[in-house]
């Protein structure tokens, strides 16, 4: 070793001298480039100019439906959808943001009125409607506001909705896409306050909607009239706590809302109006992760509910849901919720003999998703079923998508509808495959 140390120290001293004039050259080399460089024209590009264009993104997607059942009351093609959806977002004052978005489309399969309602012409033939408009940031360190229009999500089923009670939805056209694409934003004033691992949300509702549903003439609506919901303009409030620990969240729900599914007034007529009194909401939402399961369960209790035409006399309703999601399979995640709604004091005679529900419902889903081709093919599968012995109708949807590329995207899938009574005997016949292809910029 020595030996090395001592050859190296020979060497350097050898060259050391030719080493430093060489040195010594190209430094002077150097500077005069970095003389040049300085007298040059500057050749670094400034900062592009911000875009307004740049904060603004969407789609645009057509859509074609395609009833095969000769039985069913549109057979052959009853949609043929051109959308196009636009999103602004922008930032400002620190951290503060603006979001809106909004919707507008042409169906061309009621460009002629044919045998189609003239509700069913002014439903489905051409619409634009606004969906997120608000404003959101921090107001302190532990404080956030969102304020305007916007879509609040209780719960954690993706099928059926239990505490899930703050948005309506789009169901105009029954199945065919999942809950989240199908709530419909509310303007409201929501506050977020943090304490610790606790999230307390008070919430105020400031717009009064409900669900749309299919227009009257359709299939996908029964009445025997066309029914309007009643008009309000007041407030509701809702209130959410909740934490998340190392492998389980829990949510504590509280709502003054008024209900969704609504009442008629008798006598019944073609001038009636769907009413939507008040009602006490309390729930909680329990999920629990282990491994690769997570175990899911959500419990809701309502109050003051009414139903037709029962008029004044009130009732109370208990909800509940267990299920699991799966996802131990590569790229694949497998979810099942069971649901069950409990109608108290059911069997007093006047609800018992006039109208039409069970004392209890059942609610089952199974859900199963998987990626292949390294992320770009997507198969689903959804089955929905009613009734303790799986006899009260539901549907059947299978669908994929596939990216072409980031910004294109092809959807073509299956909808099998299942009777057994009520609405589901009604629409069983109308089974249907779909199809979309989507751009996105």
């Amino acid at each position: 070793m020595k030996k090395i140390a001592l050859s190296m120290c020979v060497v350097v001293s050898l060259f050391g001298a030719d080493l430093d004039e060489e040195l010594g050259g190209f430094e002077d080399d150097l500077a005069g480039f970095e003389s040049e460089v300085a007298d040059a024209p500057s050749q670094v590009e400034s900062e592009p100019e911000p875009n307004f264009l740049d904060d603004f993104s969407g789609y645009v997607a057509y859509m074609q439906n395609y009833s095969y059942r000769d039985s069913a009351q549109y057979s052959g093609v009853n949609m043929e959808k051109l959308s196009l959806f636009l999103d602004y977002e922008k930032r400002f004052y620190k951290n503060w943001k603006v979001k809106i978005n909004a919707k507008g489309y042409y169906d061309f399969a009621y460009r002629d009125a044919g045998s189609y309602t003239p509700q069913e012409i002014d439903d489905f033939r051409d619409e634009l409607r606004l969906y997120d408009a608000f404003v959101e940031g921090s107001i302190t360190a532990k404080l956030d506001a969102k304020i305007g229009r916007q879509v609040v999500v209780w719960g954690r089923s993706d099928t059926i909705r239990i505490t899930d009670i703050l948005n309506p939805l789009d169901n105009r056209r029954f199945a065919i896409v999942d809950i989240e694409d199908l709530r419909l934003p509310t303007t409201m004033a929501k506050f977020d306050y943090y304490l610790e691992r606790w999230k307390i949300s008070p919430i105020v509702i400031l717009e009064q909607q409900f669900s749309l549903q299919a227009p009257y003439g359709s299939v996908f609506n029964p009445a025997p009239f066309d029914i309007a919901d009643a008009k309000y303009h007041d407030a509701s409030y809702a209130l959410s706590v909740g934490a998340e620990f190392k492998s389980w969240d829990v949510n504590f729900y509280g709502a003054y809302v008024r209900d969704e599914s609504g009442y008629v007034k008798a006598p019944i007529t073609p001038a009636s109006k769907l009413e939507h009194p008040k009602v006490w909401m309390e729930g909680v939402a329990l999920n629990l992760l282990h491994g690769s399961w997570l175990f899911k369960s959500e419990l809701a209790h309502f109050s003051k509910l009414k139903y037709t035409p029962t008029q004044d006399k009130e009732f109370s309703r208990t909800d509940a849901l267990v299920g699991f999601e799966y996802n131990g399979i590569a790229e694949t995640m497998i979810s099942y919720d069971f649901a069950m709604r409990y109608i108290h004091d059911y069997d007093t005679r006047l609800l018992r003999d006039i109208v039409p529900k069970e004392k209890k419902k059942y609610q089952y889903a199974l859900r199963i998703s998987s990626d292949f081709m390294h992320d770009t093919l997507h198969l689903n599968f959804l089955a929905y079923i009613e009734g303790e012995k799986f006899d009260k109708g539901g549907f059947c949807r299978f669908w994929s998508d596939y990216d072409i590329d980031d910004a294109l995207r092809f959807r073509v899938g299956w909808l099998d509808y299942v009777g057994g009574a009520g609405y589901f005997e009604h629409i069983k016949n109308e089974d249907m495959l779909f199809g979309e292809l989507r751009y996105s910029f």
